[in-house]
């Protein structure tokens, strides 16, 4: 069992490593995805290194792996992400916080109903009306 646990834990660092290095962007984009579909906590910090990158598209896939995680610290992330420069990352921020617990949940998605940008309006609607 022993063997079996360490090729688990050298297929998620090698899957860790891709996800933060890999010199394509849709490969980067598919290890992220692999690393929310794995649920593992220990992903949380490359997902939240990820968060502050340029790239939009990357930004997007590790909030969508981070709510699969779940958790205070997944929390704190999509918190700081609700400023995102990209209307999109704030529009699927608002989107991924009715899937989230969190006792200002409600708050942060009326103050995203007042977004500059209608498409995160909208998202913070959706989900606000939803329930």
């Amino acid at each position: 069992m022993i063997a079996c646990n360490e090729d688990n834990d050298a297929y998620f660092e090698k899957i860790l490593k891709s996800a933060l290095q890999h010199e394509r962007r849709e490969k980067r984009k598919e290890m992220i995805y692999i690393l929310g579909e794995l649920r593992d906590p220990r992903a949380l910090d490359a997902l939240g290194t990820i968060m502050t990158e340029g790239d939009p598209f990357l930004v997007l896939e590790a909030v969508k792996a981070t709510v699969k995680i779940s958790g205070p610290k997944a929390m704190e992330f999509l918190l700081i992400l609700v400023h995102h420069k990209s209307f999109m990352v704030r529009g699927e921020v608002a989107l991924v916080m009715g899937e989230m617990d969190h006792p200002k949940k409600d708050e942060l998605l009326n103050r995203l109903l007042l977004d500059i940008s209608p498409y995160v309006a909208n998202c913070a609607h959706f989900v606000l009306n939803r329930r």
